[in-house]
């Protein structure tokens, strides 16, 4: 009876473990490892004792404790990632004024005029190769 419940556990387990629900896609997959971890640990901390019905209470106790830690990790990176988002768009945000803006085109004009003269200045000042 013992080793017929610990093996339905652990092939229990085991399926749980092939599910697409450990994806890293899947929003919960933190609470999905927590819980298929604690199941085993509470079985593995049963069974250890020797008595099937604490082994299965081990389990069930386990997979709860470990569903709740895993979901509060879920939870703290969905919001994580919310803050992550909201930062990216205002920082994507163009929040100058129309003469904040209006004063950055005439400036970088200015420095096109100014690096225009430059280079005439320095055309000016080179020697003439047909001089030669």
């Amino acid at each position: 009876m013992k080793r017929t419940l610990i093996a339905l556990f652990a092939s229990a387990l085991m399926v749980g473990c092939a599910s697409p629900a450990f994806d890293h896609d899947n929003e919960n997959v933190s609470r999905n490892k927590g819980a298929a971890g604690g199941a085993l640990i509470g079985l593995t901390a049963g069974a250890l004792t020797g008595d099937a019905e604490l082994a299965a209470k081990g389990a069930v106790a386990g997979a709860v404790a470990g569903g709740v830690a895993g979901t509060m990790h879920d939870t703290e990176q969905a919001r994580e990632n919310a803050r992550n988002a909201q930062t990216a768009d205002a920082l994507k945000q163009d929040n100058r004024s129309d003469a904040e803006k209006r004063a950055d085109e005439l400036e970088a004009e200015l420095r096109i005029l100014e690096l225009e003269r430059q280079i005439a200045e320095m055309k000016a000042q080179q020697p003439s190769v047909e001089a030669e």
